[in-house]
């Protein structure tokens, strides 16, 4: 008897541990890993539209990926998973600092770096779900890097600076 109650503890606990486990998508699959939380006491409203800008400026390493866009495919993850529509998420990155540098195409990081841009993938998906992507001049004139090394989406504003006031202004929320 023993035995079997000590096996049931055994397995409700894995299967507990199970349900704790991460999960990619719907929305960028394979990036932003989130979690389900079901005892939540904050209901998502119904119909909101969320307005978030990433203030992307940190950067690993050259290797890795950015964990800035990383948080933001879990920002469209999460959301998504929970109700939200893809159409009622706007989302924008600001990269500055040494976070521009993933925003590089795979051509300029290999001329910087030596290899592909860890980024692209992710940062064609966010592409692909509608994340706008805005580089700070002010950056890019300091790291003496050109608006052709950027990837397509990538827009260059005067500098982050202006473009989070200018969203903000906008309704935008700050996520850092």
């Amino acid at each position: 008897m023993a035995v079997r109650i000590f096996v049931a503890v055994v397995l409700l606990a894995a299967s507990s541990l199970q349900a704790q486990e991460p999960s990619f998508g719907p929305v960028i699959d394979g990036f932003g890993p989130t979690y389900p939380i079901s005892d939540r006491d904050v209901a998502l409203e119904e119909g909101f539209v969320y307005q978030a800008v990433f203030d992307a400026v940190d950067n690993p390493d050259e290797k890795s990926l950015n964990t800035g866009l990383v948080s933001v495919a879990r920002y469209l993850n999460m959301h998504a998973r929970n109700g939200v529509a893809v159409k009622n998420m706007n989302v924008a990155v600001v990269a500055h600092g040494p976070a521009l540098k993933a925003l590089f195409s795979d051509e300029a990081y290999r001329t910087h770096y030596g290899i592909d841009n860890p980024n692209s993938e992710l940062l064609q998906k966010l592409d692909d779900a509608g994340v706008s992507f805005y580089v700070c001049g002010q950056s890019m004139a300091f790291g003496g890097f050109e608006k052709k090394e950027l990837i397509a989406p990538a827009n260059v504003a005067l500098s982050a600076m202006t473009m989070l006031t200018v969203l903000q202004s906008e309704g935008y929320a700050l996520l850092r």
